[in-house]
């Protein structure tokens, strides 16, 4: 039975290649045969459904891959139109802040978003124009002109591949966990902050472009806490309230949908949800909320070169024009970089993949580059709504190129579509994405670190990490709100590296041990000897204890590497401050790393005395080995 049901499966499958018109449904199922091959469906974010297993057999088999490739990909194309339409609110509410047009802040998410879609490293990744870029675009703006800020985007784009193409991706290995963290929950805090304009009027004009702001800094202090500590006159108070209730409404749309089922994005939901109460429950009673046309008018703009747009007089590329663009081009190329790979390794860890950090940084800086070329103010990886996209299954490029893709039709002309949407559903899906771009677990571990044992015991706290950890989150948060992303992550890092060189260098240590029948001292080290150890490792050598020392002195560096020049120089002082003193001074059991170093400056120990690992036991006699 099953051998005839073989043979007529074998002549169907026949029938199908000599009429090359009808489709077999078995090559659609998850693993099928074609011509004695295995074959599998193509995965999530693929195109080849259109030639794989077979090539299309006409128009039927046409639509049937068409509907099973947009079944596949749902998850794909529904994640990319929801960040299409948060970051439309995202670029927006940034612009109000940098007191730039929100035209601008569009066209660079569409160009960026696109072009770093499909050359960047890190599929999943959605970009555009972000807060942090924000804060540089709108001092420059303001102490010069537009024309200014598209070099310093360009400039900043060839930075950034220029970073890609040498591979300086590697950089990242010195940025610490901490640094992470606390940029994590900047980023969540400023969007959190941005959110709070949109409950104040708004009157949304580039008036202040050219006007120089009277400081020689390249960013405005404390620009993005402007909603909170410079707030304009707030909305009335029954707007307020039903503001209030329609993002209450939208926010536990977003918590509480995905535990029931996560086939459509819950911020999509809540979006239509809120939409839906507004026009059917809100208005009909005689209120009213704003709408994002109220807010912005989102022109309908086509890409044009800045060079030949008769809106723009770019000055002349010389010296005097680069000077203007630099600092600010280095912090928007910085910010870019390290927001795109923080960004990545922060997606890394969830998926459980590597991303390419050089190709991302190459692609984030040919789309600023273009973007700079064709009007845009810059942007990057944008990390909420990628960690949103990312934690919802848009693992691919497709969503993230639909993302720009659908901005880029909405600024073509179809801005109606988002534009009566309610202001109130944008900012309850922005809290949506606050809450996971925020690391939680961070405030549990910062509040414990900061605890004493006891009260830790007493609440059974076992999550303590150490103290200057918690400092650095807390400094990377202050510097990144008050300062600007690139700022913050140079911070953080040299409080890193230098909280650590001073607790590197704390744990050298020597064990002195005198054997007075052969007038025979040993010191043994242990621990690294670097330049944060130096003085440690001088000061248990006092002057007048090894004056008082026997005649032979034996120094053991078995369980000791030296690192540097200031780890060398300080055993060879070491050294001729005990031969002053009238002593035979050996070393031995050198490691091999710390003699591979040692030999490279061989001149230095030339009147030293070393001796071989098998050797040492050998009392009688210590025989010398010049390195």
């Amino acid at each position: 039975m099953q051998h005839a049901e073989a043979e007529h499966a074998m002549e169907g499958q026949q029938e199908m290649h000599d009429d090359n018109v009808d489709y077999d449904p078995s090559m659609y199922t998850e693993e099928g045969m074609v011509d004695g091959e295995i074959v599998e469906m193509p995965g999530p974010g693929e195109i080849t459904c259109y030639c794989h297993p077979t090539h299309v057999l006409g128009a039927k088999d046409f639509f049937t891959r068409t509907g099973l490739w947009f079944l596949i990909n749902k998850e794909q194309l529904l994640n990319g139109i929801t960040a299409s339409i948060l970051q439309c609110h995202e670029a927006i509410a940034f612009a109000i802040i940098a007191g730039i047009d929100p035209t601008l802040c569009l066209q660079s998410t569409w160009i960026i978003g696109i072009i770093a879609s499909l050359v960047g490293g890190r599929p999943g990744t959605i970009s555009g124009f972000s807060g942090a870029i924000a804060v540089i675009i709108s001092k420059l703006s303001k102490d010069t002109s537009m024309e200014y800020v598209f070099y310093a985007v360009m400039l900043a784009g060839i930075i950034q591949m220029v970073f890609g193409i040498f591979k300086c991706g590697k950089i990242m290995r010195v940025v610490p966990y901490p640094v992470i963290v606390g940029f994590a929950n900047a980023i969540a805090i400023m969007l959190a902050f941005s959110q709070v304009s949109f409950f104040q009027i708004q009157h949304l004009k580039s008036t202040e472009v050219g006007e120089y702001t009277g400081s020689d800094f390249h960013v405005e202090i404390g620009l993005s806490l402007s909603p909170v500590m410079n707030p304009h006159p707030w909305l009335g108070s029954e707007q307020l309230i039903v503001m209030g209730a329609e993002v209450g409404l939208g926010f536990i749309v977003c918590l509480f949908l995905p535990k029931l089922t996560r086939a459509v994005p819950s911020s999509l939901v809540c979006i239509i949800v809120v939409t839906i109460a507004e026009y059917a429950i809100v208005r009909p009673l005689g209120y009213s909320t704003n709408v994002l046309k109220n807010l912005a008018d989102i022109k309908g703009v086509y890409p044009m070169p800045v060079f030949l747009d008769t809106k723009y007089t770019m000055p002349p590329i010389n010296l005097d024009t680069l000077l203007k663009v630099y600092v600010s081009a280095i912090s928007i190329a910085a910010i870019s970089i390290f927001e795109s790979l923080m960004s990545l390794s922060i997606v890394d860890e969830l998926t459980d993949s590597r991303g390419n950090r050089n190709r991302e940084a190459f692609g984030q800086g040919l789309g600023q580059f273009v973007s700079g070329i064709l009007g845009g103010v810059g942007g990057s990886a944008v990390i909420g709504q990628t960690l949103l996209n990312v934690k919802n299954q848009g693992y691919t490029r497709l969503s993230g190129f639909v993302a720009p893709l659908f901005v880029m039709i909405i600024m073509m002309g179809a801005a109606p579509a988002i534009e009566y949407i309610p202001v109130a559903a944008y900012v309850a899906s922005m809290l949506n994405v606050i809450v996971h771009t925020m690391h939680w677990d961070s405030m549990v571990v910062m509040i414990a670190g900061l605890m004493p044992q006891a009260m830790r015991n007493k609440l059974n706290l076992r999550r303590k990490v150490s103290r200057s950890d918690c400092f650095i989150i807390l400094a990377m948060i202050a510097a990144t709100l008050f300062l600007d992303l690139a700022t913050a992550v140079a911070i953080g890092t040299c409080l890193s590296l230098l909280m650590y060189t001073w607790d590197s260098g704390l744990h050298i240590r020597v064990e002195r041990e005198v054997t007075e029948e052969e007038d025979l001292v040993t010191y043994t080290v242990t621990g690294p000897l670097f330049f944060g150890s130096v003085l440690p490792f001088n000061e248990m050598f006092p002057i007048m204890a090894t004056h008082e020392d026997p005649t032979n002195v034996m120094i053991v560096l078995e369980e000791t590497e030296v690192f540097d020049w200031s780890g060398m120089v300080a055993l060879k002082s070491l050294h001729d401050r005990l031969i002053r003193s009238g002593k035979n001074v050996k070393f031995s059991y050198i490691t091999q790393s710390s003699k591979r170093l040692m030999e490279k400056s061989s001149k230095m120990w030339e009147d030293v005395h070393f001796m071989n690992a098998e050797e040492v036991d050998i009392e009688d006699e210590m025989i010398e080995e010049r390195v």
